[in-house]
Order: C-alpha cells, then sequence, then structure tokens
C-alpha cells in the first residue's frame, strides 16, 4: 500500500493506526522537514504550504546572498583605502569611516538575514510536527457529552428535600 493512500485512509478513519505507529510517523515527518524543507508539509498532505517554505526561504536565501555580496565590496573597499599602498584604488564617493560605516551596517544585515533564514527553517520543522500530531485529530460533528458512560468508581451521597423521612423501627 502506497504512502499516499495509507495516509488518506487514515486521515478518513477507515485505519486505525497503534500509539507505536503514530509516534513513528510523527519522529518520521520531523525528521523529514528538519533534512528537506517542505518534505514535512508533503508527509502531512499539506502540500499547499510547500510553496510558502520555499518562498520564506528564498526570500531570506536572496537577502543573505545580496546582503553578503555588498558587504564583501564595502570590506574589500575599506581594506584598499586604508592599507597605504597606492596600487590598491577603491573608487567610492565616501570616505574611510563613510565606507566602514556601510561595511557594519550591510554585515548587521547579513547576520539578520542568516538568522531569520534558520529561524524560517526551525518554523516550518515545528509546523510539520505540530501537523502530524494533529492529523489524527477527531474533528467529527459529534462533540457532545455524556456523563456517567463508562466505568466509574466512587462513593455516591444523596440528600432528598421535601420529603418527610420517617425513622427506622
Amino acid at each position: 500500500m502506497g504512502p499516499a493512500l495509507l495516509l488518506a485512509l487514515s486521515a478518513s478513519g477507515q485505519l486505525s493506526e497503534s500509539e507505536t505507529e503514530r509516534g513513528l510517523r510523527i519522529s518520521r515527518t520531523t525528521r523529514h522537514s528538519a533534512l528537506v524543507p517542505g518534505w514535512g508539509q508533503l508527509d502531512n498532505g499539506k502540500w499547499w504550504k510547500v510553496p510558502l517554505v520555499y518562498g520564506a526561504l528564498g526570500a531570506s536565501g536572496y537577502f543573505i546572498q545580496s546582503e553578503g555580496a555588498i558587504y564583501k565590496d564595502y570590506r574589500d573597499g575599506y581594506l584598499a583605502m586604508t592599507d597605504d599602498d597606492p596600487e590598491t584604488v577603491y573608487e567610492t564617493e565616501f570616505d574611510a569611516q563613510g565606507v566602514l560605516d556601510r561595511r557594519d551596517f550591510h554585515r548587521s544585515n547579513l547576520e539578520q538575514s542568516i538568522l531569520v533564514f534558520a529561524l524560517l527553517w526551525g518554523a516550518q520543522v515545528v509546523d510539520a510536527h505540530v501537523d502530524a500530531h494533529l492529523l489524527g485529530f477527531d474533528v467529527s460533528e459529534d462533540l457532545g457529552y455524556l456523563p456517567g458512560t463508562g466505568p466509574c468508581l466512587g462513593l455516591k451521597f444523596t440528600r432528598t428535600f421535601g420529603a418527610e423521612i420517617t425513622p427506622p423501627r
């Protein structure tokens, strides 16, 4: 039986899943999502989340690449301006302090972009893990509660009001 059919049958309630199988499915989904972004969402049947995951990680990756390139340019320019070698020339409208300030600004942006990428990766792992837990959650229309059903142990004390109590003879 293919994994997609197994997932569809278990989601519809036609196939029961033991606690061991459920735990293995949840851990497998979490592992898959940690290894390859979106794989856990596919395991859970939430294929529509995969473009969102890749869009967010792609945008963050773009900022890592672009801020990294700008940072390296200002870093190399600052080194060229301060190395006291007339052979190295860096053409810019800024002085050495201005280049240093821009280098630090783009380094900060690069580090923040890397942090956002790591947080987004972690968020999609958490999303896949939580969805795997909620996959077998009962969402039927019957939300009623019947008290007193099933085995119950305890004591019951009763008190009648308004009735005459005759003492025992």
